[in-house]
């Protein structure tokens, strides 16, 4: 198996306070702080075991953008990006700091926050390398028939992807869990865009799908109504509407009827994410959303079950478990 080289940014930020969680997970309780140094395994902080099995597997050089305080002397990493700000703001940080070190090529993003099985990580860059070059490319994660087989994981909230099967006189749909590693190139993005939508859909991480669809439009509406104003007053083509709001608003509405199937979303992407100029000159290129059973790129660790699960240790934690049994 060939050896990738591909530059790869660990997002460590910090949770000030603990997410808000579904209705399905009311009896969780929530970590905060820097979870790629909080969580430990054997003393080894998470991020540098995640760091470790990625270098395996071939990425590289491995950075980590979060706050140069808490992950000063971590070990795994070529270079920490002092960043302690908004999850879109960390992004924005990780993706300029590589491209000023890697002018050309794909770059590599994972969370701080999993735990992955480097069988798993190998299946899914075969899928990757076959599939090269794509625009982005990121799994989408089937969850089992039997919720339980998520141990401690169950209450996360599930999205449902068409798979433009007929399957009793219905067509078929999948529940998945994202992944939590994407490569991308940057080149092609509208990148301001996608921070963001990424800030946005953070912010409402681990609600429930229908509620999180609608804060999500809320919020970048404006955002984007305004950027297409400036592009008017500069007398430029008002794209990012259309692309964006238009054309998103059409492709949602369709997935929520289960008319938009899995190939079509992966269309959808590509025209909201990607530039209009980028596309016009790689119309060859694709945005990839391959459906791989590669659980552990999806159990991001939010709560404290869910760290306990995985074997995972720390102060927070004990100090946490300390109260809640006094």
């Amino acid at each position: 198996m060939s050896k990738l080289s591909i530059p790869l940014t660990i997002l460590g930020g910090s949770d000030r306070k603990a997410s808000r969680l579904p209705p399905s997970g009311v009896s969780k309780r929530p970590l905060t702080g820097c979870k790629g140094v909080d969580l430990r395994i054997h003393g080894i902080p998470l991020v540098s075991v995640i760091a470790e099995k990625l270098a395996e597997v071939g990425f590289g050089p491995i950075y980590i953008a979060g706050p140069a305080a808490a992950y000063k002397g971590v070990e795994g990493a070529a270079e920490v990006f002092d960043t302690d700000g908004p999850f879109g703001s960390n992004i924005r940080v990780g993706v300029e700091s590589m491209r000023a070190r890697h002018p050309e090529g794909p770059l590599a993003m994972a969370t701080c926050d999993i735990l992955p099985k480097t069988e798993e990580v190998e299946l899914a860059l075969d899928d990757y390398r076959a599939h090269a070059p794509s625009d982005l490319w990121f799994p989408a994660v089937p969850t089992p028939v039997d919720q339980n087989r998520l141990g401690e994981s169950a209450w996360k909230p599930r999205y449902r992807i068409p798979t433009g099967a007929i399957v009793n006189g219905e067509r078929e749909a999948i529940a998945v869990l994202p992944s939590h590693l994407a490569i991308f190139d940057p080149d092609a993005m509208r990148l301001r865009f996608v921070y963001q939508l990424l800030e946005t859909a953070y912010n409402s991480r681990n609600r429930p799908v229908l509620d999180r669809r609608a804060f999500v439009v809320r919020k970048m509406l404006t955002g984007i109504l305004y950027r297409d104003l400036l592009n008017l007053v500069g007398l430029r083509l008002p794209t990012l509407t259309w692309d964006t709001v238009v054309h998103g608003s059409r492709a949602a509405l369709k997935l929520h009827r289960g008319k938009l199937e899995h190939a079509g979303i992966e269309d959808n992407i590509r025209r909201i994410f990607t530039r209009r100029e980028h596309r016009k000159a790689h119309p060859e290129r694709k945005v990839r959303v391959p459906f791989l059973e590669v659980m552990s790129l999806a159990r991001d660790i939010d709560t404290i079950e869910e760290a306990s699960s995985l074997g995972l240790e720390s102060a927070a934690m004990d100090r946490t478990n300390e109260g809640s049994e006094s």
